[in-house]
Formats: structure tokens, C-alpha cells, sequence
């Protein structure tokens, strides 16, 4: 087991040869990597299958399964996963095809260490590159928070979820009362940073680690709680309008909040948040309104 406390990549060594997968370790931990290492293709595919493995560096010749079919097989639970095959004894032939699985680089044995770290290197770049793409697609350019794009992807996986699983699912719509009368009155700037002071306080009322708050569009949020029952999201409005008051904001707040009944579909889950909220607006604004469900 390798702890990866920050955000660095994650190398998954694959090599039989006990000597030389203790040396090529050592030498990429010094090097400031983290690093796990195991003997086999089948317990390297075990921590495949595992979040959190980024590069994979692996023997051609391996029992049971090669490194290419190894790769292949780690692909399909990680489709972003970077591969660096090492050999002693690769033809032509197996390198080309190497490469047009998508392998990232070929290393021969015997091999110059520091060659195999560059070529580790540029595979860790090509992944946080990769990486900053996927975030910058899943992100709003201005308050950080998940885009409404996004969140129509994670709602309909979490609405699949929670239906399997029998377990709840709610979400909370936020909108910012009057709010073009307030970028008519002191300038876009000025509600530019209203919005980013209040993509804060979202942040804040989430519960760490399980709600995902988003930019849902305009002066419009969205907080989805997976396993979060209605009363569950009362709770984090009620949070996020203790931490607006804090911060001063000196804007109101029009929230809606629904727990979604079995089989909901994407559609009318956000309907229904919509249209709490709505009603929220009509009675004036700066309140809460819970979408109620008949019978």
C-alpha cells in the first residue's frame, strides 16, 4: 500500500525480476515519486482497478497475462492510465504495436536510469495535462466551482445511484434575489466578486468530502447531495445562509430544495428544485421553499 497524501501522480511498477523492481523504485522514490510495485500482471491489474493509478511502467514478459495485454486490460478501468513498457528483447514488430495501443514509450534493457526517469517525466507530463484539460471542462472560468455541463453528467450517474441502491438523493437550487438590478447599480465587477463570495460560501456548507456544489448558470447554483435526505439539505441551506450572512454579501438568497422520489429522471429532479425556488421568488424572496411531494 503507497499513501499519496497531495496531489501527485501515482506510478504503478510492474517487473518480476526482484532486483531490478526494488532498484527502479528506490530510484524513482528519491526522485521525489510515489510509487507502488508488485511481481504480477494479475496483482497489478488489482491495483488498476483501484482510483489513483496514473502511470503504469511494466515488463513486456510477465506470467500469465504480457505488459501489452496488461495494459489493455488496465485501460478498461482507466481509460486516461499512461503505460511505459520495459523489455530486454522487443522485436519491431511487438514495439509498433505497442505504440499503436497507445502505449506512451518503449524502454529496452539494459537501460540509462536517467534516460528511463525522462521518459517517466514526459509521460507525467503529458498526464497533468490531460488532467488540467478535464478540469478546465468541468469547471466555471470564474467562481471555480463545477459547471452546469458537468453536473448534468453527475446528476443523472448519482440519480442511477441512488435508485439502485435504494439510498436518497437531493439537491438545492440556488439564485441570487434581484440580481441584474444589482450589477445595474454598482457594475459587473462588482457582481462578478458577489458571485465568487458566494461560490465560497457553497463551498463552506457542503459537507466535506460527499456534496458537490455547481455554477449552474448566470446568478444560478446548485448544491447535490448524494445520500443526503431533504432534511439532510435543509441543513446545508440553512448552513449557507448563516455563512452568506457572515460574509457580508449584502444580496438574498431565493433557495429551493427537493429530495428526488424513486425512479426520477435528470429532467424532473431539476424541475422540481426549479420550482420550489421559483415559488421561494414569489413570496418575496430571501427564504427556503421545500418541493413537496404529493401523497
Amino acid at each position: 500500500m503507497v499513501e499519496n497524501s497531495g496531489n501527485r501522480e501515482t506510478i504503478l511498477l510492474v517487473e518480476d525480476e526482484d532486483l531490478l523492481r526494488e532498484s527502479l523504485r528506490l530510484y524513482l522514490v528519491r526522485n521525489g515519486y510515489v510509487v507502488a510495485s508488485v511481481k504480477t500482471a494479475a496483482e497489478a491489474l488489482c491495483r488498476c482497478r483501484e482510483a489513483g493509478i496514473d502511470l503504469l511502467v511494466s515488463d513486456l514478459h510477465l506470467a500469465g497475462l504480457d505488459g501489452l495485454q496488461l495494459a489493455e486490460a488496465a485501460r478498461k478501468h482507466n481509460p486516461h492510465l499512461q503505460v511505459i513498457i520495459v523489455t530486454g528483447h522487443g522485436s519491431k514488430e511487438r514495439i509498433l504495436q505497442a505504440l499503436r495501443q497507445g502505449v506512451w514509450d518503449f524502454v529496452e534493457k539494459p537501460f540509462d536510469f536517467e534516460i528511463f526517469l525522462i521518459t517517466v517525466e514526459k509521460a507525467l507530463e503529458k498526464i497533468r495535462m490531460e488532467k488540467e484539460l478535464i478540469r478546465l471542462s468541468r469547471t466555471d472560468g470564474l467562481t471555480g466551482l463545477y459547471n452546469q455541463r458537468y453536473f448534468t453528467l453527475v446528476l443523472e450517474k448519482e440519480i442511477k445511484r441512488a435508485t439502485r441502491q435504494k439510498r436518497p438523493l437531493s439537491l438545492i437550487l440556488v439564485d441570487v434575489d434581484d440580481f441584474k438590478k444589482y450589477n445595474d447599480l454598482h457594475g459587473h465587477l462588482a457582481g462578478d466578486d458577489i458571485l465568487t463570495r458566494l461560490a465560497a460560501c457553497l463551498r463552506q456548507a457542503c459537507r466535506k468530502d460527499v456534496d458537490l456544489a455547481f455554477r449552474y448558470g448566470g446568478d444560478e447554483f446548485v448544491i447535490l447531495l448524494p445520500e443526503g435526505s431533504g432534511k439532510t439539505a435543509e441543513h446545508v441551506a440553512e448552513r449557507l445562509s448563516r455563512f452568506v450572512e457572515r460574509d457580508g454579501l449584502g444580496v438574498t438568497l431565493s433557495v429551493g430544495v427537493t429530495e428526488l422520489p424513486p425512479l426520477q429522471d435528470l429532467r424532473g429532479a431539476v424541475r422540481e428544485a426549479d420550482q420550489a425556488m421559483y415559488l421561494a421568488k414569489q413570496l418575496g424572496g430571501n427564504r427556503r421553499v421545500t418541493f413537496e411531494h404529493s401523497g
